[in-house]
């Protein structure tokens, strides 16, 4: 026990202290993690002394201030949240799970349900342009009764392939003639030299198989059919991205009516064949995106997360399994088992997928959503789609791998016989004529440079300035009779000028979007334009031609679409967070003058989620009606001095610096926007009579080349001089 010390001084203050006048601890001097002065006649946070202080004095309803404006009820309780604090786990319930999974789906752009509605008339178009483009495709499939073009390789040997096993050399000037008789005596028995995979001519022997070999119909059976697949693709595409009926349908008819694709599809060669995999690789990867997506938002909402609901986890959730970007893989292996082409939309599709997965952990608020990107989304998206691309591609050269009599086998005995080396010969024999083939193969592939009458460059393509005639016959073999003095018969690959002059000019829109907007939509459309077009550009000194761009012709009518939609007012937001935004450039234009927001600890918080909640959510439309309604809703929700930085308006910001913020609590707000009309929906109407207008003159004119180039699509008779009005640039004769 101590006893009283009386030399110790009862003073607290120290002997000697100057005095000074009363003041206020710190007065202005601001330290290092407090804030700074209040914005002028507003208090729009609550001051922290300290750097970890939490006021909950002030969780009330506040009242917004804007001339005399009434009072709303607010759905949701305001938080004073300090951010750096660290995470603390919540638990939300059945109710809040499901809301917060709605909230989440919305700012991953996706949409919650499709109303049965929507489906059938989604299925009924796709009928439709499905229809169209077999009219288009089918109708006259016979004619010419020779071999057009490149016809003379793939047709024979996918003949050969059918019926013997393997690609067969054809011997004579007059094979052809002799096989479209029926006749095979020209074909030798030595492996022909081939110079693309195998798959492309088995699926054109498969057509011979069907119909029969001395027909067109047989032999252009499978190209034709790969075009309406195409056309039926395009449709459902264009339906996931746009979310409306009358856009899915434009893509499916402008596709159904464009010249390449129907001449293309009218032609037994692989280029139809190779655009079909890889169009259908690229649905794949748009459904591996909602399907990815679906399962991270459901993971959140109904895992462990912090009060704001963002993951616990640092990484986020993690899914290793995607069926999508499996069935990805194997469609673009099919692809280079077509033409090595398609090895570039593997590639970009695989970056495309890394970058929308990365996006989707910071949306989904993951802390460490880069890293995340990486490790839990790229990792597994490359393990999913690449690997399987590989023995996919591989099973395209199954017959070459099991019939001795191909081409390039029995390569490696003969060169031990005269003494030399054989590459790769420790993986044995097969695997090294296999590498060695490839390796021809290549070498062809990089040095062709011969010239030839319709050689053209990439950026001729995208305003078709230089097609393919690929069918024009001595005027003494037309056995029809124009009426005219001279007739003539030709088949050109020039697409509808229509829709490639219009999809050019859309494409700066697309860009737009993509770079400015950041639009996930017109990043897909430009991606297919990097997977199929943009590598051309590194063989500019080679051999090519225009007819390639039947592979990108799909993503040429998406720009196309995309142009459509934003020139009348019907492209649809591409998530939740657009439509916030929209809504707060909205209110700014309506001149917002003062958004002045107050703390009023007095107020009671009488609350009504039903009657403002679903505000801002529903801001945005291609209706004008719901326009207004969800800017007019928008202007009730809390907002900070600028409308664009309202938290109503737009996701949390995750990197947010302050040491403190007044932010709405995010899942009642889900909670109270739950049961209201959807954000983002599926449009069955275009809306206005403008847009009508816009739609009728793009239909008209579309139709209108159709029709005026149908007969250089067919190879109908007709006089030379209605061929001659056709000729508007001087590379189109």
């Amino acid at each position: 026990m101590e006893g009283e010390d009386p030399s110790r001084r009862g003073d607290a203050d120290p002997p000697g202290e100057v005095e000074e006048p009363t003041r206020v601890l710190g007065a202005d001097d601001i330290r290092r993690l407090q804030q700074g002065a209040q914005p002028r006649r507003r208090i729009v946070r609550v001051a922290d002394g300290g750097r970890c202080q939490v006021d909950l004095s002030v969780a009330h309803a506040p009242t917004i201030s804007h001339g005399a404006p009434p009072r709303h009820p607010r759905p949701y309780t305001r938080h004073v949240i300090d951010q750096d604090s660290g995470p603390k786990t919540r638990e939300l319930s059945e109710r809040e799970s499901a809301a917060w999974e709605i909230e989440l789906r919305g700012r991953l752009g996706l949409v919650s349900t499709l109303p049965a509605q929507i489906r059938l008339w989604g299925w009924i178009v796709t009928a439709i342009a499905a229809l169209l483009a077999a009219v288009t495709r089918l109708t006259g499939l016979t004619h010419p009764h020779q071999m057009v073009f490149d016809e003379t390789y793939y047709v024979k040997g996918g003949y050969s392939l059918i019926t013997y096993g393997y690609e067969r050399d054809w011997v004579g000037s007059d094979a052809d003639e002799m096989f479209v008789q029926g006749l095979d005596a020209a074909a030798d028995t030595i492996g022909d030299y081939v110079v693309h995979p195998p798959l492309g001519k088995w699926l054109i022997g498969f057509g011979q198989a069907l119909f029969g070999t001395d027909n067109g119909f047989g032999w252009r059976f499978a190209t034709a059919l790969a075009g309406i697949i195409s056309v039926i693709l395009i449709t459902r595409i264009a339906l996931h991205l746009f979310r409306s009926v009358p856009l899915a349908f434009a893509a499916g008819a402008f596709m159904a009516l464009d010249g390449v694709g129907i001449v293309l599809s009218r032609t037994g060669i692989l280029d139809s064949l190779l655009a079909v995999f890889v169009l259908a690789g690229f649905w794949a990867v748009l459904h591996d995106r909602d399907w990815t997506r679906r399962r991270l938002a459901r993971r959140v909402a109904h895992g462990p997360v912090d009060r704001e609901g963002r993951p616990l986890a640092a990484l986020g959730p993690i899914i290793l399994f995607r069926p999508w970007l499996l069935a990805a893989g194997v469609l673009i292996g099919l692809g280079c088992g077509v033409k090595w082409s398609a090895i570039y939309a593997l590639a970009v599709f695989g970056i495309l997928v890394f970058v929308w997965d990365t996006a989707a952990k910071r949306a989904i608020g993951v802390r460490r959503w880069f890293t995340s990107g990486v490790l839990t989304g790229g990792a597994p998206a490359f393990v999913n789609l690449v690997p399987i691309a590989i023995p996919t591609y591989l099973l395209a050269w199954l017959s070459w791998f099991l019939d001795p009599r191909g081409y390039r086998r029995g390569w490696a005995e003969m060169r031990r016989t005269i003494g030399e080396e054989v590459p790769f010969e420790q993986f044995g024999d097969t695997i090294a004529e296999f590498i060695s083939y490839h390796r021809q193969m290549w070498g062809f592939h990089t040095g062709l440079d011969s010239e030839h009458t319709y050689m053209s460059q990439p950026w001729d393509w995208l305003l078709q300035l230089r097609p393919v005639n690929f069918y024009w016959p001595p005027e003494e073999k037309l056995v029809q009779d124009c009426g005219a003095e001279r007739c003539v018969q030709a088949i050109s690959s020039i697409g509808n000028p229509a829709v490639w002059w219009l999809a050019a000019a859309s494409l700066i829109v697309v860009l737009w979007y993509a770079i400015v907007k950041s639009d996930w939509r017109a990043w897909a459309i430009v991606a297919g334009y990097g997977a199929t077009y943009l590598p051309w550009y590194g063989y500019i000194g080679r051999t090519i031609y225009q007819f390639y761009s039947v592979a990108f012709l799909p993503f040429v009518v998406l720009a196309l679409v995309f142009g459509l939609a934003w020139a009348t007012d019907t492209l649809t937001p591409p998530n939740l967070t657009a439509v916030r935004r929209a809504a707060a450039r909205r209110l700014k234009k309506r001149g917002a003058e003062d958004w002045t927001l107050t703390i009023s600890p007095d107020e009671e918080r009488t609350e009504d989620p039903s009657t403002h909640a679903h505000a801002a959510q529903s801001a945005i439309s291609s209706e004008p009606a719901a326009m207004e309604a969800g800017t007019a809703a928008a202007r009730t929700a809390p907002s900070p001095s600028d409308p664009e930085d309202s938290p109503y308006l737009d996701e949390p910001d995750l990197d947010h610096e302050d040491s403190a913020s007044v932010e709405p609590d995010p899942i009642e707000r889900a909670v109270a926007t739950m049961g209201g009309p959807e954000a983002l929906s599926y449009e069955l109407h275009l809306g206005s009579k403008r847009a009508s207008l816009i739609f009728s003159l793009t239909y008209g004119f579309v139709i209108a080349f159709a029709i005026l180039w149908w007969p250089l699509w067919t190879g109908m008779t007709i006089p030379y001089e209605f061929w001659k009005l056709h000729i508007w640039l001087p590379g189109w004769s």
